[in-house]
């Protein structure tokens, strides 16, 4: 999914969102998020956890017996990542300035935990909600990997390339232990209703012994929640039980789903062992070290 800032000019967020609409297409929509900004207005804003709140998360962790691991990578080897895999302008351009090195670390998280220099053309890797990504081509093009990217939509400018599909990755064509390894780069707190929970199911099935999925980050809060775009608050996209907050610098996300560690261990740590896998919970500990501004501070390592 597409999340649009709100920072765009009308008409500019209007055609990123929908593709070529008419004018009167585009000023009803237009239109239309002006109402739902207006309706929500008096709707709790979003805030990420602050340091303090981390901290309590990881207490709450521990309390029922999950023990994070910490991860420390090296500032040389990100900075070596990106100069190997220097993303497009076309591709950060979509982000505000603040994220890019983000979303480059996410995509160096996934590389380093799944150890992808080690593939070989007997393997796949899988990008799971891939969006508008250029990382499955740039591994193809950089390294030669078996590199597939999968979505619920493919992005027209790689409709004609056979590696990105439209696939529903809670049910996939993979045949059953096929795939060495998989990541998520900030798009499993976007998996709707029961969808995150059926993510590891078919985890469970595609992924070879010993193969791996990597979700960076894995979203924690204090307490169950998320947040709802202007046009979508309010409406019975929150998780049941679930806080409901705004966010309002950006469209299109129906509910971004933040767990506590109750609801991590029964949505998603306890699936993970019924389905015959395990797991790892990393902390980032070097985050300043690294780049300022990540916000990558936990990621979950499934291993089959």
């Amino acid at each position: 999914m597409e999340i649009i800032p709100l920072a765009m000019s009308p008409v500019t967020s209007l055609v990123r969102a929908g593709g070529k609409l008419s004018f009167s297409g585009r000023l009803l929509r237009y239109t239309r998020r002006k109402f739902a900004l207006l309706s929500s207005v008096a709707a709790p804003s979003y805030c990420a956890p602050t340091i303090e709140e981390n901290h309590d998360i990881e207490r709450a962790l521990r309390a029922l017996a999950i023990e994070p691991v910490d991860y420390r990578p090296e500032q040389k080897a990100f900075a070596d990542f990106c100069a190997r895999f220097p993303f497009p302008e076309s591709y950060l351009a979509a982000f505000p300035a603040a994220i890019r090195l983000e979303k480059q670390f996410e995509h160096f998280v996934a590389h380093d935990l799944l150890g992808l220099d080690g593939y070989t053309q007997a393997d796949t890797y899988v990008d799971i909600a891939a969006c508008a990504s250029p990382w499955v081509e740039m591994l193809r093009q950089g390294s030669g990997l078996p590199a597939i990217a999968i979505d619920l939509a493919v992005a027209h400018s790689y409709s004609q390339l056979p590696y990105y599909q439209q696939q529903n990755a809670t049910a996939t064509r993979f045949g059953d232990a096929s795939v060495s390894g998989a990541s998520l780069q900030c798009a499993y707190e976007m998996f709707q209703g029961n969808d995150d929970i059926a993510l590891l199911a078919e985890l469970a099935r595609v992924l070879r012994p010993g193969g791996r999925c990597v979700i960076a980050p894995l979203y924690l809060h204090t307490h169950h929640c998320g947040y709802s775009t202007p046009e979508y608050y309010g409406r019975g996209y929150a998780d049941s039980g679930a806080r409901e907050y705004l966010r309002r610098d950006c469209w299109g996300v129906p509910f971004s789903r933040k767990y506590d560690a109750d609801t991590l261990l029964r949505r998603v740590l306890l699936p993970i062992e019924q389905h015959g896998m395990r797991y790892r919970l990393h902390m980032l500990r070097n985050a300043q070290d690294i780049a300022p501004g990540l916000y990558c501070h936990c990621i979950l390592e499934i291993i089959r």
